[in-house]
């Protein structure tokens, strides 16, 4: 009797087509998972972000790039569908959550031309990097919240309106025709997280431009409430209001002469009046530590309390004006 393992096994080489098909990937950015910003993202819509993102190698083969240098798909809704093993209705519902992310773009071409579907990058910060603007301060700065601002407007009035409507006729052949569709829109579920995600954007967008328009307050705003940023954006939003009229409230204070404002100046210098913000915030994010019970009233506990706080720090024998 042969011992099999005496006996020579002959191998199988790799092929070409097994490289090709064993290892191959779809890439899903961490920031996706990682990123508070995107944490009402449904994972299917992460993971239809992550296809659309693997076509660019087809795209810059044939050649699919704008006069801006920018590098569109062409790609059938059928496709989606069949790799995602879900209806049609389905993929136009997470086409337009990434629309809603500033993560899609979807343009017309003209009368029996196919659409051009542009996927949008995204940032580890919270802010997204629209494809046209890749900057590379990863701060927030004007242009990055005008362009948020025109992403967010166009989106929801033109874009989602032409998902719902049609799908996207392509692929690597160019001749296809637009077929339209009539859909129906989300779910409960879909609507209630687009709304919370919709709102969350625009705190963060509202943030962004009293940071902008006061740059005082951006260490100020990263020393007193980082994690509640992150987490709570619409309380975080009523805080950043409240330290911007703090600030110009101080400010004001200082010009007519209050005695305390001028006192610190001559101490400190120029960060007077930003170092004061920030002490008396603390206090009141402090006291309501062991105060505040709920979440949902953060903002305006804040707000009133940082309000009362300093004007008592910087009553003196003189009348302080109202804030």
């Amino acid at each position: 009797m042969i011992n099999d393992q005496d006996t020579p096994r002959k191998m199988e080489r790799v092929s070409r087509d097994q490289v090709e098909t064993n290892e191959r990937f779809y890439k899903i950015p961490k920031a996706l998972f990682e990123n508070e910003f995107y944490a009402d993202m449904k994972l299917e819509t992460k993971v239809a972000y992550a296809i659309l993102r693997d076509r660019f190698l087809l795209s810059i083969k044939n050649n699919w790039i704008d006069k801006n240098g920018d590098v569109y798909l062409i790609y059938k809704n059928i496709d989606l569908q069949t790799i995602l093993s879900v209806g049609e209705k389905k993929v136009i519902s997470l086409k337009k959550e990434l629309a809603n992310f500033g993560l899609l773009e979807e343009e017309r071409q003209g009368l029996n031309k196919p659409n051009r579907l542009y996927v949008g990058n995204i940032n580890a910060d919270f802010e997204v990097i629209h494809r046209v603007n890749p900057l590379g301060d990863r701060e927030l700065s004007k242009r990055q919240v005008r362009n948020c601002q025109n992403d967010r407007s166009r989106t929801s009035k033109t874009t989602a309106q032409e998902l719902s409507k049609r799908q996207s006729s392509e692929t690597e052949s160019s001749e296809t025709y637009l077929s339209e569709t009539e859909t129906n829109s989300f779910d409960e579920d879909e609507v209630s997280s687009n709304n919370n995600s919709k709102k969350t954007q625009q705190s963060f967008i509202a943030i962004g431009k009293i940071i902008q328009n006061n740059l005082e307050l951006r260490s100020v705003v990263q020393g007193l409430i980082p994690d509640l940023l992150l987490n709570e954006p619409q309380q975080a939003e009523i805080v950043v209001h409240a330290l911007d009229r703090g600030y110009y409230f101080l400010t004001a204070e200082l010009e007519k002469g209050n005695s305390v404002l001028t006192l610190q100046k001559q101490l400190q210098g120029e960060v007077a009046i930003k170092q004061l913000l920030l002490n008396t915030g603390i206090k009141q994010v402090d006291y309501m530590r062991d105060h505040l019970i709920d979440i949902s009233q953060y903002g305006k506990y804040f707000a009133s309390g940082f309000k009362s706080r300093l004007k008592i720090a910087i009553a003196t024998s003189q009348s302080v004006s109202g804030f």
